[in-house]
């Protein structure tokens, strides 16, 4: 593993929250809304919340390990948001 590899990636996880930042910030809607709130004397800090999984790819992931659905990492950030996951299982 390359030294500056965890550095690299820190970088480019930081642009990717700035870039999804400024696609929800040039949302007319979201400006609307954001700004009827405003107008009604409240101040809008917008949190979102966000789960970013990133691995490294290797030979075991191929279409033969692949299962469809939620990984258990899925699962645990659905139940964050209290969203059920009714999907299918063949086990």
């Amino acid at each position: 593993m390359d030294t500056h590899e965890p550095e690299t990636l820190k970088l480019l996880i930081r642009e990717l929250t700035q870039l999804i930042n400024a696609v929800l910030m040039q949302s007319p809607e979201l400006r609307s809304a954001i700004q009827g709130i405003e107008e009604k004397g409240y101040q809008v800090d917008l949190m979102l919340a966000s789960l970013t999984r990133i691995q490294k790819k290797d030979a075991e992931n191929t279409s033969e390990t692949f299962k469809p659905g939620p990984t258990e990492t899925d699962q645990e950030f659905l139940k964050t948001l209290r969203i059920r996951w009714d999907g299918l299982s063949n086990s």
